[in-house]
């Protein structure tokens, strides 16, 4: 009785908030009264604020302290998963908004890789959610002045990095996610990444290359397209600024993925290792 009591709480937790707003000021700071009076449900409506100091200090970082403290209840989990599913799926969001209802996801996902409580058809909905996230982004800014961090292609590539741990994750999945951070080292818009996406979209590939079931060869012809010039050399690549944005992302991939994998003692990343030095040698 008391479980169906607190599934219809949540339920009509859900009802009350899926199209709520951020109830805080935009003056609103950490540690206020009102700031720590607020309820799961505001919290994830408060990643929609444009003050950083909302939407990271106090509404994200509440999130992720409860979601990895393991107290809440599945029923609350799943409100929150649910919450998030409802902000994504809104058309008039902005991106900073997006953003974070994937940073927020990724937190579910760990949530579900450690104690699963998701169905199968919506854990694909997550992975669909990080693909479309890394591969269809209309806005590649890393830190804005006034909003602070949008940082989707960071964002994604940590809720990659959550699926890609996940074992009921299928080798599909897997290799579907591994092409979406393939895509996303040079995207296709002019964009110079300066705010250390490769590093988190290095991170999310090393996790990914980890997994049994996508070996070295696969990962070996992984690498040599996503070493390949946007032209035909890459010398090529010096005559224009997309050329140009296509040599520093790549570099930039390669370079940190050099890096990670530097000293590793698992064969497979020792192999990665050792053809990404000779992959780097090419892309200059």
């Amino acid at each position: 009785m008391k479980k169906t009591l607190l599934a219809l709480a949540t339920t009509l937790c859900f009802s009350q908030w899926a199209s709520a707003s951020c109830p805080l000021p935009n003056t609103a700071l950490a540690g206020t009264t009102a700031a720590t009076s607020l309820t799961l449900e505001q919290h994830v409506a408060c990643l929609a604020s444009s003050n950083p100091s909302i939407r990271d200090d106090i509404a994200f970082k509440t999130l992720s302290t409860s979601l990895r403290s393991g107290e809440l209840s599945t029923d609350q989990v799943t409100m929150v998963h649910n919450l998030l599913i409802n902000d994504l799926n809104k058309q008039d969001k902005t991106t900073h908004h997006h953003s974070f209802v994937v940073l927020s996801l990724a937190e579910v996902a760990r949530v579900d890789r450690l104690t699963p409580f998701l169905s199968e058809d919506k854990r694909l909905k997550l992975v669909k959610t990080a693909i479309d996230s890394l591969v269809y982004v209309n806005d590649y800014s890393g830190f804005d002045h006034d909003i602070g961090y949008i940082h989707q292609i960071a964002h994604a590539s940590d809720l990659v990095l959550q699926l890609a741990l996940n074992d009921a994750i299928d080798k599909a999945s897997l290799e579907s996610l591994s092409l979406a951070l393939q895509k996303a080292i040079n995207p296709s818009t002019l964009h110079f990444y300066r705010y250390g996406e490769p590093d988190r979209l290095v991170r999310a590939t090393v996790y990914l290359m980890l997994r049994e079931s996508l070996d070295l060869d696969y990962w070996t012809k992984w690498l040599e397209n996503a070493a390949l010039p946007p032209q035909k050399t890459w010398q090529d690549a010096y005559s224009n600024n997309k050329g140009l944005a296509a040599l520093h992302n790549t570099q930039s991939f390669f370079g940190r993925l050099l890096l990670w994998t530097a000293d590793s003692k698992n064969p497979k990343l020792k192999a990665i290792n050792e053809q990404a030095l000779l992959h780097l040698k090419v892309i200059r």
